[in-house]
């Protein structure tokens, strides 16, 4: 069985809200086997959506819709609905009269609006919504069965695990397992260039990999006979990875890279502070981003100043007269100033030009140094990077992140 989804809404396809309903209902649906070839958004158009509804339904043997099912005259799926089966819309009393107690118990009295809810196309299976008025629906169409929920997504969620994926589970055969390895510190190109092999077309596990943010994150996944045999494939793959792109692997299945530092730290019983400039507070955000961070993190001190580096970091002012603020020789000091004055195992810090201005030809916007801090040494990083004010910002807390993941803390 393969599957094709459909998200419902002239406010998905404008932009103003983003359609996290397909991206969830396909990791479902891979879940219990079954996987997803195509993801339509579709705004509220009844003539579109009946098109799309008819060209999925010949393509692939169950289509999944989210949205459209309200009280108003833009909620237009069930019509499309029906309109692509050739049939009518017929009144479902035992959906109505849910929709009335429900106003019931709310102490409301039902608009006339509402009562659109309980109209289906003829033939198909209310599916009861638990938490609100907008049942779903199943229905035959073409070689497909089609199932429409809600667009909200508590609701749907809901109405998914309690009336739909329990039963979609039982008519299927085998398993669709999944999962990823996380890295950083080398260019898409470079990484797949180390696992050509592994994602070639047609094989199983499948291989691919996805960017963001200067992640690099390697897919997995694996069709089975049974999840525990696709889970032995996904992992043997993992290893194999691990092993190909060595210390850049940071995580699997979704880890953060501060995920990464703080369950290190946690595990080997040891603390971390941070001084920041031109981060002016993200690489602390970051690390208190993850829950239990508090067994680790100590503190963290935004010195943007020159005056703020020498009064709170103790930094030497001849250093910074010397080197500049922008500078190894600062960021090494940074970190070793916060370390000392907050009693950790460890300490980051960053400074550097973010931008849009404030650059020279010496040191051009972009021009970051990080340094990490123990006890026995202090690392320092160089950084050029490209971008806006935010990326660079952001690259610069994931290379520090990452100069402590492999510097000191590798060493502890």
């Amino acid at each position: 069985m393969k599957a094709a989804v459909i998200s419902v809404g002239s406010e998905l396809v404008s932009g103003e809200l983003t359609d996290t309903n397909a991206a969830w209902l396909s990791r479902e649906l891979a879940g219990i086997g079954i996987p997803t070839l195509r993801h339509f958004c579709v705004g509220d158009d009844e003539e579109v959506l009946a098109e799309t509804l008819t060209r999925a339904a010949r393509a692939v043997e169950l289509v999944v819709v989210t949205g459209g099912i309200g009280p108003t005259p833009d909620d237009i799926t069930r019509r499309a609905a029906a309109r692509a089966a050739g049939v009518e819309l017929a009144l479902d009393r035992g959906a109505l009269a849910h929709i009335e107690e429900l106003f019931a118990s709310w102490g409301r009295e039902m608009s006339e609006n509402n009562r659109v809810q309980a109209f289906f196309p003829e033939g198909s299976e209310v599916i009861e919504n638990p938490r609100g008025t907008a049942a779903g629906f199943r229905m035959p169409l073409a070689r497909a069965q089609v199932i429409v929920m809600p667009g909200v997504p508590a609701e749907m969620k809901l109405m998914w695990a309690a009336n739909v994926r329990p039963r979609l589970a039982q008519s299927v055969s085998g398993a669709v397992v999944t999962g990823s390895v996380d890295c950083f510190g080398r260019g898409e190109s470079d990484i797949t260039r180390e696992l050509v092999d592994l994602m070639a077309p047609g094989r199983n596990p499948a291989v691919g990999d996805t960017a963001e943010d200067a992640i690099i994150r390697v897919r997995i996944r694996a069709a089975a006979r049974n999840p525990a045999e696709g889970r032995r494939m996904v992992e043997a793959d993992k290893a194999e990875i691990r092993r190909r792109l060595g210390d850049i692997v940071f995580g699997e299945d979704g880890q953060t890279l501060q995920g990464a530092v703080v369950e290190a730290l946690t595990a080997s019983g040891k603390t971390l502070a941070v001084a920041e400039s031109c981060t002016g507070g993200l690489i602390a955000a970051a690390v208190t981003d993850v829950p239990g961070a508090s067994a680790c993190f100590l503190e963290g001190i935004t010195a943007y100043s020159n005056e703020a580096k020498v009064r709170l970091l103790g930094v030497a002012p001849q250093l910074i007269e010397r080197h500049g603020a922008v500078s190894e020789e600062v960021a090494a000091a940074m970190a070793e100033g916060v370390r000392a004055r907050a009693g950790a195992d460890f300490a980051l810090s960053s400074t550097g030009i973010a931008g849009p201005s404030g650059g020279t030809p010496e040191k051009p916007v972009g021009t970051v140094y990080v340094a990490a801090a123990s006890a026995e040494t202090t690392v320092t990083r160089g950084l050029r990077l490209r971008g806006d004010r935010a990326t660079v910002r952001d690259r610069s807390v994931k290379h520090a992140l990452n100069l402590l993941r492999l510097g000191p803390l590798a060493r502890k």
